[in-house]
């Protein structure tokens, strides 16, 4: 049924099956992130940060960036019905993790007590991180299994397979925790979830296209990564830049109020992930068929969607910010309400050049996404140093520097893209996407300002997130931002059964 439907729509239904299973995995984690913020304090807050920037790096460094290449080089070959081949760039991932894992077990192992007495002061949680290591293995087989799951665009077992490790992360973690196991919980919650999700993925893997067959050769896996191994690397610590810079500066009570922010953030950045895991291997198959010029009309229809789709649940959110804190975290961290308004306009131009990335991977333009990082990176980190050390402005300076080093990004690689193929925008959605927006903010602050919001008020949340919806559609139809094209893409997209549902948009927008 699938293979039958156009790219847009099985792009869109991709993205769908990523985005539920991730606001699904986000509403968890959140629930699982109250019980943390209420059963630590905030330097533990500070400490659980710095476990997660642990595990994320073994992540990134582990698997030398295979993942990515696995995920173009399976799609390329199912694409031209290769199926051997794709078979076998599973096979050489799989055999060169497996040896990386063991090397990275090793010296995590051996640097557990370091670790232990320079981040803790102490050598009493040398178990801590020594559980912290073999988690980190298993994110390796975990982040390769997805990948091979996305280059076979089964959007839907990939879904399944990331609610798998939150479900069982979250349930195990809380349970350790009630008995008071603190942040060793927390690990062994990691540990736990990544080994079930993990043997999920694979197992997925083995019964769509199998893990057995002749390695694919190395030199253009490698040639694809290495590029990227450093893009990778560096795009990470952009996202981590501003949290490293307080660490030192401020200490990690105040990296644990901000660490509240971030998390928060990550619902508007489902959006963008969601697109781009359900949008990478369909522009690799684009590609191989249509050349550039199918490249090019991806870019304007990812820009049209992710406008209309991103851009009110990311000023929704920096509208909410403060009662949603106060929610999910409690009046303790009452402050962090501010910098995760902020923070959510960096998700703006993010969403805007969605497909920027995906096009240069597609493109084997490797080296031009790790300059374009390698630049953030320099931005974020000198707007820090301005920020925080210059005019002490505390995580409020961070935030900013997260924002102005995402718009850097997003004209960098904008600059860059128009010299490899025709790039244009949809305007008219843009300024009808935002202007739509702007309504919804304007009256979800003003019914605010009618009902004063106290943390035993938890049922005006909804009501906001109801009332901002339907202002939001209603903007929509009243500036004629729907089209033909969009109801021809939702009928396509949505099962046979509910195919009346694009009937019925299309007549309140009086789409003809």
């Amino acid at each position: 049924m699938s293979d039958t439907l156009r790219p847009g729509a099985r792009v869109a239904r991709g993205a769908t099956y990523m985005f539920v299973q991730g606001f699904a995995s986000s509403l968890i984690s959140l629930i699982y992130f109250a019980v943390l913020t209420r059963a630590l304090s905030h330097t533990e807050m500070g400490v659980y940060a710095i476990l997660n920037f642990i595990l994320m790096v073994v992540q990134m460094i582990g698997p030398f960036v295979l993942s990515t290449a696995a995920t173009k080089y399976i799609a390329q070959y199912v694409a031209e019905r290769d199926y051997d081949k794709a078979r076998s760039v599973v096979t050489r991932v799989l055999q060169i993790s497996v040896l990386a894992s063991l090397s990275l077990l090793a010296v995590l192992s051996f640097m557990s007590g370091w670790l232990s007495t320079t981040l803790l002061d102490t050598t009493h949680h040398a178990r801590l991180f020594w559980a912290l290591g073999i988690a980190s293995i298993l994110q390796l087989f975990y982040t390769l299994s997805l990948s091979f799951l996305q280059g076979l665009q089964k959007m839907g077992q990939l879904a399944v397979v990331g609610l798998v490790y939150t479900a069982v992360q979250n349930s195990v973690g809380l349970y350790l925790i009630y008995n008071g196991w603190g942040l060793l919980g927390i690990v062994y919650g990691w540990l736990l979830g990544l080994l079930a999700s993990s043997l999920t993925g694979l197992v997925l893997t083995v019964k769509f296209l199998g893990i057995r067959g002749k390695p694919h050769p190395l030199e253009p896996l490698l040639n694809f990564s290495y590029p990227l191994y450093f893009s990778g690397i560096i795009g990470y610590f952009v996202n981590w830049a501003d949290q490293l810079f307080i660490l030192p500066v401020l200490g990690f009570e105040s990296l644990g109020v901000y660490s509240v922010a971030i998390r928060a953030y990550i619902v508007p950045g489902l959006i963008a992930s969601s697109i781009v895991a359900a949008l990478f291997p369909k522009l690799s198959e684009m590609y191989t068929h249509g050349g550039k010029e199918a490249l090019q009309d991806a870019f304007r229809t990812s820009s049209r969607y992710s406008v209309l789709i991103g851009f009110p649940m990311i000023i929704g959110l920096a509208v909410l910010a403060h009662p949603l804190i106060i929610l999910f975290a409690g009046t303790r961290y009452v402050e962090a309400a501010l910098p995760l308004t902020i923070v959510c306009l960096s998700a703006l131009p993010a969403s805007l050049g969605v497909a920027i990335n995906p096009i240069f991977m597609t493109l084997e333009r490797t080296m031009t996404a790790s300059l374009i990082s390698l630049a953030s990176i320099f931005t974020e980190t000198a707007v820090c140093y301005i920020t925080l050390i210059q005019l002490n402005l505390g995580v409020i300076g961070a935030a900013w520097s997260r924002v102005i080093a995402a718009i850097i990004g997003f004209i960098l690689g904008i600059y860059v893209l128009i010299k490899l193929i025709r790039v244009s925008f949809d305007i008219e959605a843009l300024w009808k996407g935002l202007v739509a927006s702007i309504i919804m903010a304007v009256t979800v602050v003003l019914y605010r300002g009618l009902e004063k919001f106290t943390p035993k008020l938890y049922y005006l949340i909804p009501i906001y997130v109801v009332v901002g919806t339907v202002v939001y559609v209603f903007s929509l139809v009243l500036l004629r931002a729907v089209k033909r094209r969009d109801i021809e893409l939702i009928r396509d997209y949505l099962p046979r059964g509910l195919k009346w549902i694009a009937t019925l948009i299309g007549r309140i927008a009086s789409v003809k």
